[in-house]
């Protein structure tokens, strides 16, 4: 069994913009008299700083239990995913079409179902590509078609969802 986490590291900067939109908002509204406009604009920031921080928060918090059997997800609940239940497979990239997945400043988002369960990953998880394979790997076995898009981004990554190939890292997950 493989257990990823998203890094440390990569969490902060998302603390830091945090902090900084708190700051401003709340800053702003707790310096000036009450006024409708101003509490809109900089409440409704400090609002939305404040759920990219829970956001951020709970991806802090994540644990991904990758195995040969399925997937478990524990953030602030626990969601469980057998492979054999699996039968939504999303992989959307974000950021300038000038840039192909994987580049700096751009990011790839995973999203599997299955059993009345979604899970939605990024690619700054670590081992994202064996995340990534893995699903496609039980969308063939499960006979599950891919988008279009969702196809052309995990080529992207150098998985073909259409082959059996091994795993981006070359090693497999060990049999439990």
């Amino acid at each position: 069994m493989e257990v990823l986490r998203y890094p440390k590291r990569s969490l902060i900067g998302d603390y830091l913009r945090t902090a900084a939109g708190l700051g401003l908002g709340l800053a702003v509204l707790l310096s000036m008299p009450p006024n409708m406009l101003v509490v809109l604009i900089f409440g409704g920031i400090a609002v939305l700083f404040s759920f990219f921080g829970l956001r951020t928060l709970q991806r802090h918090f994540t644990q991904v239990a990758l195995s040969n059997e399925g997937i478990a997800c524990r953030d602030f609940r626990l969601r469980t995913i057998f492979w054999q239940d699996r039968d939504k497979l999303k992989l959307r990239f974000y950021g300038s079409r000038r840039r192909s997945p994987g580049d700096s400043g751009t990011f790839l988002q995973l999203t599997l179902g299955g059993a009345g369960t979604s899970m939605t990953f990024e690619s700054s998880i670590e081992r994202f590509e064996l995340l990534a394979w893995r699903a496609a790997k039980a969308a063939r076995e499960n006979k599950i078609s891919i988008d279009p898009t969702s196809a052309g981004n995990l080529l992207g990554i150098g998985i073909d969802a259409d082959t059996d190939g091994p795993p981006p890292d070359g090693t497999m997950l060990a049999e439990n």
